[in-house]
């Protein structure tokens, strides 16, 4: 009786075993929403990590009415490393109000997907992004929109966006992928 258990239990972790080290029958898929695409060339934000605001062009955020900037190195992404913002808001009264959030170690958009997730996939200046509406300004408040951004394999950039209370969040979005899309411009440079 012990050696028929003994075999039983030897012959179920050869099973173990061989199931453990077979790989799987095909590779696994991927999605563009969680790698760089191809044809986007990889930017380096490590540079703007102790000055973030100097990552930001300033014709742009007074072109969208966001004229006062304040660096901040808050960790805001938990999983993300090392990070950095600038934040931006209108002159008072406060009417709107801005980050640009720079990633040096981390590809944020995995960290913000998966089941569950309210982001939405889409892209900005040609890299994988998503979209994320996190206050829609119903109850009075900000409407708040987030393009999060991977722009090389260990690297990514994130904008948020928090327009006045009635403004549609479908604009507070724009605002939020124009700051990025003029980010990643810069980048370039």
């Amino acid at each position: 009786m012990a050696d028929t258990i003994r075999r039983t239990a030897l012959a179920l972790m050869v099973a173990v075993g061989a199931v453990a080290c077979t790989g799987p029958a095909s590779p696994p898929t991927t999605t563009s929403a969680t790698a760089p695409s191809t044809s986007a060339v990889p930017l380096d934000v490590a540079r703007y990590l102790a000055s973030p605001c100097s990552g930001v062009p300033g014709d742009l955020t007074t072109q969208l009415g966001l004229p006062q900037r304040e660096d901040a190195h808050d960790t805001v992404l938990v999983g993300a490393g090392d990070q950095s913002e600038c934040r931006l808001s209108s002159a008072p009264p406060l009417s709107a109000a801005a980050e640009v959030r720079f990633y040096p170690k981390a590809r944020p958009l995995p960290l913000v997907t998966g089941p569950g997730s309210q982001v939405k996939a889409t892209t900005a200046a040609g890299y994988p992004a998503g979209e994320w509406v996190l206050s829609k300004g119903n109850d009075g408040s900000f409407t708040s929109c987030q393009i999060i951004v991977d722009v090389a394999p260990t690297q990514g950039v994130a904008t948020l966006y928090n327009g006045p209370a009635g403004e549609p969040t479908r604009t507070s979005c724009a605002k939020a992928k124009q700051l990025v899309e003029g980010v990643l411009a810069s980048l370039r440079r």
